[in-house]
């Protein structure tokens, strides 16, 4: 098992490279608009959906989870297959896949339908925004991915902010299920595209160059190889770092959940705002995600090319936004005022939504080149697991308090703040990318 450093010159060819990466970035940002479409439309649609077929708050908050029955199952099989398969084409049958599970829906709505529907989209959904991040990352140095990380995951917030008033006024004007028709049409749409422009990265050419750029500029004190070898993938999720990012983005993503599957109820029933008003202030905290995410991108980029670590671009930033996003999700039970209340929630379930890309970037770093994909899948599937107990826990707290009393919903808030607040203590205990990416390289190398 060897280890190369190879310098590459900037060549024309790798100018037109870049251009080609960010065109590939953009089609993934729109992957990831219609995966977090696909998942919205649910709880866009929940109120006259669940007059509509008599369904219950415990009854819906079990669709909801339904979504997460194979998420992280198939998040980890088909992030395995993605180390030895083009990605583009494993991203292409996912979208297909998601346009089908609509059909259903529209068809043959009903409490059995609802569930088997969300079961099969969560288990093509599962490996998406790993395998769009590790297709993302094939096109640039490591020291450059903070930004089109962000970006992927930047998709998620834009498939709310540009959607949901859209998906809300079909719903309101031309029945619930006509939102599913739409998500099903994009789905199409967008595998269209990427079928003629999709490409496969070249990840060695991309940490080579990453080489390259550091020993010119001496952007950075890492060391920067090209890993050939592999190494014990208990090795990377039981280090500091792995075991931080798991129990962060566990977190992260179980406000992730809550925000999908329960705010717009929250709004149109415990705030009293009503369907459509409710269905329109859904995107302020998809708005503001849309804002934090790729500055904190932009950011760490920013840092880690003037030499500052990444323990510090990284761990330490994402520990800082969740427990700003624990402390706003905390005090929604004690604020008065709706417009408060508004505030309180668009920051809390916004600003910990990061960690998720950044966890997706420390994996990255800290992971041997070949094995990557399969890492980034476990990774979600890991802290996708939140998506399985989050959705269906809150019901049942709602259902005790009573549908339109705000305790039950403020109680799964004040949950998932305990849950930032851990994640965040954990990122500051354990967070040592630098260290533990030397460790497992040193093992890849003796492997």
């Amino acid at each position: 098992m060897t280890t190369t450093t190879t310098t590459v010159s900037a060549t024309a060819e790798q100018s037109g490279g870049s251009r080609r990466a960010w065109i590939i970035t953009g089609l993934l940002v729109v992957f990831m608009l219609i995966n977090f479409g696909d998942k919205a439309v649910l709880g866009l649609a929940a109120d006259p959906m669940m007059e509509d077929l008599d369904i219950s708050a415990s009854q819906y908050g079990a669709v909801a989870s339904a979504f997460y029955a194979l998420f992280s199952i198939s998040a980890i099989v088909v992030g395995f297959l993605a180390n030895r398969r083009s990605n583009k084409r494993i991203l292409l049958v996912l979208a297909v896949i998601w346009s089908v599970t609509q059909v259903p829906i529209i068809f043959f709505a009903g409490l059995a339908t609802l569930f088997a529907s969300r079961v099969v989209l969560g288990a093509a959904e599962g490996p998406a925004n790993p395998l769009a991040v590790n297709a993302a990352q094939k096109w640039f140095p490591d020291h450059r991915r903070n930004l089109p990380t962000s970006l992927i995951n930047l998709g998620a917030a834009l498939g709310v902010v540009t959607l949901a008033p859209v998906l809300s006024y079909l719903i309101d004007n031309h029945g619930w299920r006509s939102a599913f028709v739409l998500m099903m049409v994009l789905g199409f749409a967008w595998s269209v595209l990427w079928a003629i422009f999709g490409r496969e990265g070249d990840a060695d050419a991309a940490a080579r160059q990453s080489v390259a750029e550091a020993d010119e500029t001496g952007a950075s004190g890492e060391q920067l190889v090209v890993e050939a070898g592999r190494a014990p993938y208990r090795k990377v999720f039981l280090s500091g770092t792995g075991i931080a990012v798991l129990v962060a983005g566990f977190a992260a993503y179980w406000g992730l959940a809550l925000l999908v599957a329960w705010l717009p109820v929250y709004l149109s029933k415990a705030l009293d705002l009503g369907t459509t008003t409710g269905g329109t202030l859904v995107v302020l905290p998809w708005l503001a995600g849309a804002i934090v995410i790729p500055l904190q991108g932009f950011i760490s980029d920013r840092w880690m090319r003037r030499g500052v670590s990444s323990r510090v671009a990284r761990v330490l930033l994402s520990a800082t936004c969740l427990t700003i996003a624990a402390v706003c999700l905390a005090g929604l039970a004690v604020v008065p005022g709706t417009g408060a209340k508004l505030a309180l929630l668009t920051i809390g379930l916004s600003i910990g939504t990061v960690q998720i890309g950044i966890g997706m970037t420390l994996i990255a770093e800290i992971t041997p080149l070949a094995q990557r994909a399969a890492a980034l899948a476990t990774t979600t599937a890991v802290i996708g697991l939140s998506g399985i107990v989050a959705p269906a826990l809150t019901g049942r707290m709602i259902d005790a308090a009573g549908e339109s009393d705000p305790a039950g919903y403020h109680h799964a808030f004040l949950l998932t703040a305990v849950l930032m607040v851990i994640g965040a203590v954990t990122l500051v205990l354990l967070g040592r990318p630098l260290r533990d990416a030397a460790r497992i390289a040193e093992l890849s190398r003796a492997a």
